[in-house]
């Protein structure tokens, strides 16, 4: 989302001021009050995006994402914080969790941890990853549209491993006996997994 026009106005008043000081032959600065009471700095500096009520007012427009959770966890290294971002250190538990209780190379092992990677939830549970998880693989199997497509990228990710046909099984048919994965099989997977997370988190 771009930066808000309040927040542009004031960058460009300050930086046209810059400019007025520093080139040579430009008229004076007018330094009559301005309408709304605040007399002119023409010496105040440009503004810095490090500080605070600026990055408040740019990060309220602008949409939360796992890569900028990383960046701003960066922050904290010099701090004495772990030198693994808290963003990194869910994907890998979750990873592993899951590599851990499928086969590690297998189809849905490696489809579920492309998937629970970019989901949304997992960047609201960064201090409880398998939560997060358990949520994904609830909303997998709650709705058949979206367990269909994730079946659908389950049959891609086999005929990558594979070099075979990927064998596609259309919810209103019955799966190709010779299938490696069908919805059942899908399905009873992901349950199992699901069980297996702690619920004591």
């Amino acid at each position: 989302m771009p930066l808000s026009q309040t927040i542009l106005a004031r960058i460009l008043a300050r930086f046209r001021a810059y400019l007025r000081l520093t080139t040579p032959g430009t008229q004076p600065i007018n330094t009559a009050p301005s309408p709304d009471n605040h007399p002119p700095s023409p010496c105040a500096p440009l503004p810095s995006l490090s500080n605070p009520d600026l990055q408040r007012e740019i990060r309220a427009e602008r949409k939360f994402s796992l890569a900028e959770a990383i960046s701003r966890e960066g922050g904290g290294f010099m701090k004495g914080e772990s030198t693994i971002p808290r963003p990194l250190r869910a994907t890998t538990e979750i990873k592993q969790f899951i590599t851990t209780h499928l086969e590690p190379a297998g189809a849905i092992s490696t489809t579920l941890q492309t998937w629970a990677s970019s989901d949304i939830r997992l960047s609201r549970q960064l201090d409880t990853p398998l939560v997060a998880l358990s949520e994904i693989i609830a909303s997998i199997l709650a709705e058949p549209t979206t367990l269909s497509e994730f079946a659908r990228q389950v049959a891609i990710a086999h005929s990558q491993l594979t070099g075979d046909r990927p064998q596609f099984h259309r919810p209103d048919q019955p799966p190709d006996p010779t299938a490696a994965h069908t919805h059942s099989s899908i399905r009873a997977a992901l349950l199992s997994l699901r069980q297996q997370i702690p619920s004591d988190l």
